[in-house]
């Protein structure tokens, strides 16, 4: 019991007391990845926030299939894409982990994977009306007393797009 409490003790302090950027800089207490995971289970309910956020994906459409939205950006079902409850799918669409331990640098390398793969299933599932590039990101609001989505009204409503896929590049004639 001792063991496993001194184990709880140090996870805890080796996670929570050391910030990244001493962790990055190799100052402080060692601290493999399995255990970072470990500890940081229950960060999610470490803070507080005062906007409430949905995510959102779009698509930017192809001139194939349905015309009546040929080249417009149109909302793709995020649910289509993560059926998982809105924290679970917010730290998979935001790429946390990669974030969180590689940095900004390997967020956006998984961002574009993941867009592709977005667009790639949407395209297969949505056959009339497929997308050649995706953005995704978090509408947020201020909270309100009447309840999570009571708040979601212009003008207080903002989008930030987190990534959005670069236009392909045609060959020069």
């Amino acid at each position: 019991m001792h063991a496993l409490a001194l184990f709880v003790l140090y996870g805890n302090a080796a996670v929570a007391l050391q910030p990244r950027v001493l962790h990055r800089k190799s100052i402080g207490l060692p601290r493999p990845d399995w255990v970072t995971d470990a500890f940081l289970m229950t960060g999610m309910f470490g803070s507080y926030v005062t906007r409430n956020a949905d995510l959102f994906i779009g698509g930017l459409r192809t001139d194939d299939g349905r015309a009546r939205d040929r080249g417009r950006w149109i909302p793709l079902d995020v649910r289509e894409h993560f059926p998982a409850r809105l924290g679970v799918a917010m730290t998979q669409l935001f790429v946390m982990r990669h974030w969180d331990t590689y940095g900004a640098v390997a967020q956006h390398h998984a961002w574009r994977g993941l867009a592709a793969r977005i667009r790639a299933r949407h395209n297969r599932r949505h056959p009339e009306a497929p997308v050649a590039r995706v953005r995704f990101g978090q509408i947020d609001w201020p909270q309100h007393p009447a309840g999570y989505r009571e708040g979601k009204r212009a003008p207080r409503v903002r989008a930030t797009t987190w990534f959005e896929e670069r236009p392909l590049r045609t060959a020069q004639r």
